[in-house]
């Protein structure tokens, strides 16, 4: 903001300082000529040394009023710009520590959530880790059950022909060849003995009986054959319901491992599904705050270099008013004191010189009527003139100018 100048009113004060001696001179001497010459007019110069001191009156008074109006907008910027500024600068403290705040918390919560999806990824190799033993274990756990549920399967098979081969030898249908239907099966029936053997199924003294029974190659037709062969059956048949029920068990604990499996898996797999939604939404999250610090940071910046500019222009906008405001003191307190030395020069002219004035007039006139066509007798050196009282008068007045 531009600062009102005072450039006219200060040089119109030199001016006046140079000038008043003179004008007070030329006054007098003015006067002076005009009461030598007896030249009356109807204004007496004592009234026209009251006029110039009237209208010096009312100039100064004039350009007091035009200066007191200019300093009262100057005064006015001073006192709503300050205000403006105070206020900005206050502003701008709590932004500051708004700002300051704010980046801390945001940079605390950023760290947090960094360390959060730190845990996540880490977790999210363990869980893997185990999803991946978990398939490991209930593969092998299947291929395990196929194994064994194929061995007893075949075992059932085999003890089911078996059976059957040797209940229809004893029937009234027509005799097979020779041992034709025990050679069918005898390979097959032998496996399945191991396996009853390997798994505990059938007792050693039953194990030795059926494998002596399956190596002796007896024609069915032999006696011996019939008599041993219900023995054998109910033997085969305990040993095929031992393999069923074994087949069962399998199967049931199969349906329970698998079912555990499944659920370990699509829990595993759910886990890491959530706890990678959870990661994905921190890293939008850890981003965003990213953005944000960026941004309280700037802002920090822009509040602190706004606060110094503030802070400087208001420091010197007090500056400026102030040493304005004691020259206004000055220039207010020396224009009272020329009007009052005006105001007290037209009182001393209006209310003692011009009385005298007046009388000195009367006496030069009447002598000029007394000494008639000749040339008029000069006053008497004891009366003062209206020149010299004038001159005196404005002598008066001079000082106080002098000093603007």
């Amino acid at each position: 903001e531009r600062l009102p100048a005072r450039p006219r009113i200060e040089a119109a004060t030199a001016v006046a300082a140079v000038a008043m001696p003179m004008l007070v001179a030329t006054l007098g001497l003015l006067l002076a000529l005009a009461a030598d010459a007896r030249d009356l007019e109807p204004v007496t110069p004592v009234e026209k040394v009251i006029t110039l001191l009237e209208d010096l009156k009312s100039e100064v008074e004039t350009e007091g009023q035009t200066e007191a109006s200019t300093y009262d907008e100057f005064a006015c910027f001073c006192k709503d710009t300050t205000k403006s500024k105070s206020t900005s600068i206050t502003d701008g403290r709590d932004n500051i520590d708004t700002e300051s705040a704010n980046v801390e918390q945001k940079t605390a919560l950023k760290s947090d959530k960094a360390a959060e999806l730190g845990e996540r990824r880490a977790k999210e190799e363990q869980l893997k880790q185990e999803l991946q033993e978990t398939e490991a274990r209930c593969a092998k756990a299947k291929a395990e059950y196929d194994a064994a549920a194929a061995d007893l399967s075949k075992a059932i098979a085999s003890l089911e022909a078996a059976i059957k081969a040797m209940e229809d030898s004893k029937s009234s249908k027509p005799a097979p060849a020779p041992g034709g239907t025990l050679l069918q099966v005898q390979t097959s029936l032998q496996q399945s003995l191991d396996l009853a053997d390997v798994m505990g199924l059938i007792a050693p003294a039953r194990r030795s009986a059926l494998s002596a029974f399956l190596q002796t190659g007896v024609d069915p037709a032999d006696p011996t054959y019939a008599y041993h062969s219900e023995h054998i059956i109910r033997t085969l048949k305990d040993l095929l319901g031992d393999f069923r029920g074994e087949k069962k068990e399998l199967d049931d604990e199969w349906d329970k491992t698998d079912k555990n499996c499944k659920a370990t898996k699509d829990s595993l797999s759910g886990k890491i599904d959530s706890n990678s939604d959870a990661m994905d939404t921190l890293e939008g999250e850890i981003d965003g705050l990213t953005g944000d610090i960026a941004l309280a940071r700037e802002n920090l910046v822009n509040a602190e270099a706004l606060l110094k500019d503030d802070q400087t222009y208001l420091k010197d906008l007090t500056e400026r008013c102030e040493t304005r405001a004691r020259d206004w003191d000055q220039r207010s307190q020396m224009r009272g004191d020329e009007l009052q030395a005006l105001a007290s020069a037209l009182e001393l002219l209006t209310n003692n010189i011009s009385s005298l004035d007046t009388a000195v007039n009367e006496r030069a006139l009447l002598l000029q009527e007394k000494g008639g066509s000749g040339k008029a007798a000069a006053p008497s050196s004891s009366a003062p003139s209206s020149s010299r009282l004038a001159a005196g008068a404005a002598a008066a007045a001079a000082p106080a100018r002098s000093t603007r």
